[in-house]
């Protein structure tokens, strides 16, 4: 099962999760519209409780993502972040330096090398600290990642895998 979590200004109807469903993959996709990095995290802590899961998210859904899996490691299949925000520093990410992938998780990063709202040194910086079990795709596209559907899906078919 794929849980999503879209970005700040996303649905869980947006284009991306739209896509993944309509690839025949099984997804959950809480709103988390107006909700605080906090609270969107603990949503994903209860979704993903039965395990076996792979977490994708986009922009601040995939820093979401990657602080729900650092402290729930055992519930996650994989982690498959887009364009993720991984240097925003906001309670509980108040140090984005100490945020690293979680051990023996395979992890796939896809981010725009042209991004002009969230850096691609942020993935480039977290793949540096996280050392192993991280793999960035860097793409040619925009924040949104509209010209790397296929390649979203062809990523969350691995991990699901």
């Amino acid at each position: 099962m794929l849980v999503w979590a879209h970005g700040l200004w996303g649905s869980p109807n947006g284009s991306k999760i739209t896509a993944i469903r309509d690839s025949g993959i099984e997804a959950i996709a809480p709103d988390f519209n107006e909700m605080e990095l906090i609270d969107r995290i603990t949503l994903i802590e209860k979704v993903i409780d039965e395990g076996d899961i792979v977490l994708a998210g986009s922009s601040w859904g995939g820093l979401a993502c990657a602080l729900a899996a650092q402290k729930k490691p055992e519930k996650i299949k994989g982690l498959l972040l887009l364009a993720p925000a991984l240097h925003y520093p906001e309670h509980p990410n108040d140090n984005p330096e100490k945020l690293i992938a979680p051990e023996n998780i395979p992890v796939v990063i896809i981010h725009s090398t042209t991004d002009d709202i969230v850096p691609i040194s942020a993935s480039r910086d977290y793949l540096e600290r996280s050392k192993e079990n991280v793999k960035l795709i860097e793409v040619e596209d925009n924040h949104v990642l509209e010209n790397s559907i296929e390649l979203i899906i062809s990523e969350s078919k691995k991990l699901l895998n």
